[in-house]
């Protein structure tokens, strides 16, 4: 039995298309019998587009980076027609460069005064390592292997760091590896029988987790949090 169409469906993909196509060929046709001038209207319609897709992210299938990519898609496709219609008088990018510097120089500055984690005062330090990278222009490959594994601070702009955890003991049963990455990429492998959460925000950029299906049982537990901007990151085992 066939059921009526929710409320995610109305605005599928296939519907946006569609009246894309159409609104396009009424304007062909328009412009073909001298009623208007469609490279006017379409370059000035244009930024649209990216609004409907930001929509058909934002309301597809629950999942947190295509949602927050459909609202960077509405976000931009909207300042651009209303600038293009004379209703902002600021470029976008006359906002959003200086904007997206001035939040990487601060998250910099953030992530080096903040002081140590509390992950860092586990019991036996002494004898655990903590590892810190910052990757500038430059590229990096850390293998920690000779004492216990307790957690990681990594940092690439403009660069990108390799974090080898495949034959690294961790201490305890859990650790922490916070990530930032500005224009850069960031790789971690970890070992088969580790679990991993993942908490990262991406700002332009990728998530992918390449870790292949295992049957070793689950033995500690890795959460990676943190922000890519304009970069990537990934997750292998």
């Amino acid at each position: 039995m066939s059921s009526a169409p929710g409320p995610r469906d109305v605005l599928s993909s296939r519907l946006l298309l569609g009246v894309a196509i159409a609104v396009l060929g009424a304007l062909l046709l328009a412009d073909n019998l001298g009623v208007v001038d469609a490279r006017h209207v379409l370059r000035l319609l244009w930024p649209l587009v990216l609004v409907g897709a930001g929509v058909v992210m934002v309301r597809g299938p629950d999942h947190k980076r295509a949602r927050a990519a459909g609202w960077v898609l509405i976000t931009v496709g909207l300042w651009i027609f209303l600038a293009r219609i004379g209703w902002l008088h600021w470029s976008l990018w006359d906002i959003l460069a200086p904007a997206l510097l001035l939040f990487v120089g601060g998250a910099l500055v953030w992530r080096s005064v903040r002081g140590p984690q509390p992950e860092e005062h586990a019991d036996g330090a002494d004898h655990a390592e903590f590892v810190r990278s910052f990757a500038f222009l430059s590229g990096c490959e850390l293998r920690p292997v000779s004492r216990p594994f307790r957690g990681a601070d990594l940092n690439a702009v403009m660069g990108g760091l390799k974090l080898d955890l495949s034959d690294a003991r961790m201490e305890g049963d859990s650790a922490v590896i916070d990530v930032f990455a500005f224009w850069g990429g960031v790789e971690i492998h970890v070992p088969p029988d580790w679990t991993v959460t993942t908490r990262v925000t991406t700002f332009l950029g990728g998530f992918i987790d390449k870790r292949r299906p295992t049957s070793a049982p689950p033995s500690k537990s890795l959460l990676v949090r943190g922000m890519i901007v304009m970069s990537g990151i990934e997750i292998k085992n």
